[in-house]
């Protein structure tokens, strides 16, 4: 089923200015505004990291994936026609590193930077968590995705991580 935008719903919903829902109604509304979203995810990779932001390219795969296309190569997504809208981007991460400094990671738009960014400490040989999250209007044709940046270069690897995408 292709997702609609708002304004083909309510062109459904209130044909002449009458109000008149029915079930394919409310399975177009749940389809096109509530069933947006997708994950990229991996385990085990390796990440070479400079002091420069680099896109996440670390993920490996996605899934449950609707109204997004995922490039992985880039470590984001694209928002397919009719997708646009408020959304709400989370990302876990875990590191296992052999050096000491800091990793940053941010949320990014369209290739750039969002004021939705963490910096962590890193301790060589202890696991590192790094959550982050934000919310923003995104239009069809955009990209959201992660940018990651050390203190300097570094090879850490990615336990597990995973960056969620939904339509809010």
């Amino acid at each position: 089923m292709a997702l609609k935008t708002l304004v083909q719903l309510l062109a459904e919903v209130r044909p002449n200015g009458q109000r008149q829902i029915t079930g394919q109604n409310l399975a177009d509304f749940a389809n096109s505004v509530m069933a947006v979203a997708g994950t990229l995810f991996a385990t085990n990779a390796q990440v070479d990291l400079t002091a420069a932001w680099l896109p996440f390219a670390f993920f490996t795969d996605s899934i449950d994936t609707k109204g997004l296309t995922p490039d992985i190569p880039n470590g984001r997504f694209s928002l397919d026609a009719g997708a646009g809208g408020v959304y709400k981007a989370e990302s876990s991460l875990c590191f296992d590193s052999a050096f000491n400094g800091e990793v940053t990671i941010a949320l990014v738009k369209n290739g750039v930077l969002t004021p939705y960014v963490s910096t962590y400490s890193v301790i060589a040989g202890k696991k590192l968590a790094c959550p982050i999250s934000g919310t923003g209007d995104l239009a069809d044709g955009d990209t959201i995705g992660l940018g990651i940046k050390a203190s300097g270069n570094a090879t850490i690897t990615l336990v597990h991580g995973s960056l969620i995408v939904t339509r809010i």
